[in-house]
């Protein structure tokens, strides 16, 4: 975390003095004749995986979706604001993110498949290609759905694109599926596995091929309001390729008890403590008598019970005293993050099966959604136990209401992105908002606003995104 702030502050300082340096100079500056500008994909693959995980997935935009999903309430400093919808404008709220994504993350995975593929230094590393075009696609997915329109076709190619243009989401959404495409060809080539190299499936293409097929799944849902009844079809047709079990799940569970190789979240606490578990989490699990919620939620030192912290509220809470964390079996040092699980798959199953009006179908996959959410989430619980709670679940009726309020608990903690995005499309689940609505997209970086400005779409922050209302602002 600590190493990230650094990176930041220096790229913002070479942002400001770019008026008065040339970019060539700028470029001789940032070279370190000790170290080596052309890196292997052997060692390329692993820190990629760790990005996407720990700071793409996660950190800024993710601690600000829990907020405003009601994951969690912010209860100290910046995010005690958004929760107050103040500062929400701030060009400089989640730069972190975008720089990741732009500065590292998406020229990393270009590098990876130039290398590997025909004709590259190391042609024929396909798993490495394959895995690369997955995560790149996962990587574009999180930028266009927090900010629309996003950089795609000129994204990642350094100083060779300085200003790069903001795509339509609509055409960045058709590229994500011909990556995921791709990378499915890719991984089905004879290759030699990178084994360790990779920190989430160990080099087995199959698992990447499973999870490449649930993404696809995943992002053609995304598309319910544009096209109901196709996207719901074509969500069916990836999922019978993707996972087959939990087993499958795409898991990012290389963390450690040092410092610097920590759950991002469980630094977040450790460092800040700007969030607390909220109250409308923990009346959801309440009001159905859910037995997940002691396991998940830790009583608050003041009342000795579990106690939810109000969203927008007034009450200042960094010393963790008045209202409840997380559990400590739920988060420590290092608890994998989830990026796409089995029960994601099953809840898209059921959501889509409900639109073509197949009743029988999607309660099958309802029940087995909340029933392998609950094993995930909770495995001190028996299986008899998720059973009930998938039983109780589906007794309140195969509604798309009821499907996304129980896939929003499922997220809960580490996915809260993605509960954002089911609730900018669905407007479920019905949350109440104190204060206000969320805003419907995160607002664009001043790094952008200052070095490509012509190219900086001109939206405000009630803008929907394309997925959500079909236009292109």
């Amino acid at each position: 975390m600590k190493t990230y702030k650094f990176l930041y502050i220096i790229l913002a300082g070479l942002l400001l003095v770019s008026n008065s340096c040339s970019e060539d100079k700028l470029d001789e500056i940032d070279t370190n004749p000790n170290s080596p500008t052309d890196v292997p994909i052997n060692l390329l693959l692993p820190q990629v995986e760790v990005d996407v995980a720990f700071a793409v997935a996660n950190t800024d935009v993710a601690w600000y979706s829990s907020v405003f999903v009601q994951h969690t309430t912010g209860v100290h400093a910046q995010l005690q604001s958004a929760d107050r919808r103040a500062g929400l404008n701030d060009a400089t709220l989640v730069n972190n993110t975008w720089t990741t994504i732009y500065a590292t993350t998406l020229p990393d995975l270009n590098l990876i498949i130039q290398k590997g593929s025909e004709g590259g230094e190391e042609e024929g590393k396909w798993i490495e290609v394959g895995i690369a075009k997955i995560l790149k696609a996962y990587t574009l997915a999180i930028a266009t759905d927090s900010w629309g329109r996003v950089p795609f076709t000129e994204a990642g190619q350094g100083s060779e694109v300085r200003k790069p243009v903001f795509d339509p989401q609509e055409q960045i959404y058709a590229g994500i599926q011909t990556l995921l495409d791709e990378a499915i060809a890719d991984l089905a080539k004879e290759a030699t596995s990178p084994g360790g190299r990779d920190l989430i499936y160990g080099g087995d293409a199959e698992s990447w091929i499973k999870a490449a097929w649930s993404l696809k799944a995943r992002y053609y849902n995304r598309l319910s309001n544009i096209d109901p009844t196709g996207s719901a079809q074509n969500a069916l047709n990836a999922a019978a390729n993707g996972f087959t079990s939990s087993a499958d799940n795409m898991i990012f569970d290389a963390f450690t008890t040092d410092a610097t190789g920590q759950n991002p979240w469980f630094q977040e606490a450790a460092d800040r403590a700007h969030l607390a578990v909220s109250q409308q989490f923990v009346q959801t699990l309440e009001a159905s008598n859910d037995p997940r919620l002691p396991l998940l939620v830790a009583p608050a030192p003041a009342t000795g019970t579990i106690t939810g912290a109000p969203n927008g509220t007034q009450t200042n809470d960094q010393a963790s005293v008045q209202f409840s964390d997380p559990t400590e079996a739920v988060l420590n040092e290092t608890s994998p993050l989830p990026l796409m699980t089995y029960d994601e798959l099953k809840f898209i199953e059921a959501e889509a099966n409900l639109r073509l009006g197949n009743t029988v179908a999607a309660t099958t996959a309802f029940t087995e959604a909340v029933t392998n959410a609950v094993q995930r989430q909770t495995p001190e619980l028996s299986g008899t136990q998720a059973t009930a709670v998938a039983a109780t679940a589906v007794a309140g009726g195969v509604t798309l209401q009821n499907i996304i309020r129980q896939k929003w608990i499922s997220f809960w903690l580490f996915q809260p992105i993605e509960a954002f995005a089911d609730y900018r499309r669905t407007g479920f689940p019905a949350l109440t908002h104190p204060i206000s609505a969320p805003p419907a997209r995160f607002p664009y970086p001043q790094s952008e606003l200052d070095a490509n400005a012509e190219n900086v779409p001109n939206v405000q922050l009630t803008d929907g995104v394309w997925w959500d209302d079909g236009t292109e602002d």
